[in-house]
């Protein structure tokens, strides 16, 4: 066992031990942030923020560039403080910013990358070419609700205009998933995950094929929590508005379990 940081590797790039590239698709607002943080704090992962990584496979940069790119994007956010969006998702004394031996690398940008899979389907082909190791695809869903009223707020939009957004994205959503091998995919309920973080987080390094310490699981889940901000109360809906949100659950099956009182 050993420890090494990123910066040393992005000099002298060693990618040996890779078994797996990770990846988000899904919903703006949705707790991504938070999953990747966490994952991002095993010693055994680098799971960077917001790089964007299915753009840079997409303009065919080769396999070392974009794991590289994915070190030094995690750096970035380290050197910010990992403060965002209102959020700080330092966990403390974990492996954020270093590791031990690197197994899984991934990237957090859940929204961009569905959007662009969908456009183009044989993406999703060339990131399995890209990374030469098994890729996992980590989709979380949130109150259908909470998001589209985050995204009316924070974007100036109607909640129609907000819910006419948020369809679009699982239009793309309902395209990539079938792309997927069954053992390449995995849904990830944000309620029950901020709920149950330890057994949520120890599932979620399973299907990544890790193992989570115990400690590792408790610092993990000292930041998250318990409850999950319930946006959709801090606006006013209209029979029909709510009634548009509740139509959408209905066409998407990954959603049904979702209501507004829930």
């Amino acid at each position: 066992m050993f420890a090494t940081s990123a910066l040393s590797v992005r000099t002298n790039p060693d990618f040996s031990d890779l078994e797996r590239f990770c990846f988000f698709v899904g919903y703006a607002r949705s707790g991504h942030t938070l999953v990747g943080t966490l994952l991002n704090a095993h010693p055994e992962m680098v799971v960077s923020h917001e790089l964007d990584a299915v753009s840079y496979v997409r303009h065919s940069f080769r396999r070392s560039q974009l794991f590289s790119l994915i070190l030094q994007r995690d750096q970035q956010f380290g050197s910010m403080g990992r403060n965002w969006s209102g959020y700080h998702y330092e966990v403390p004394d974990q492996f954020q910013g270093h590791f031990e031996r690197l197994r899984v690398i991934g990237d957090k940008r859940a929204r961009s990358s569905v959007l662009q899979i969908a456009k183009q389907p044989a993406l999703l082909d060339k990131v399995r070419r890209t990374a030469k190791v098994p890729i996992s695809v980590i989709h979380v869903t949130r109150n259908p609700f909470d998001n589209i009223a985050t995204e009316a707020r924070r974007h100036n939009m109607s909640l129609t205009q907000a819910t006419e957004w948020y369809e679009q994205i699982c239009k793309a959503v309902r395209v990539v998933r079938p792309l997927c091998d069954p053992a390449e995919l995995v849904d990830v309920r944000y309620e029950t995950f901020a709920a149950e973080p330890g057994p949520s987080l120890a599932e979620l390094c399973g299907f990544l094929g890790v193992e989570a310490s115990a400690s590792y699981l408790e610092a993990c889940a000292g930041i998250v929590w318990p409850s999950t901000n319930r946006t959709r109360d801090a606006v006013q809906w209209t029979t029909e508005e709510r009634s548009g949100v509740e139509r959408l659950i209905e066409r998407y099956d990954v959603l049904h379990s979702y209501t507004f009182d829930q």
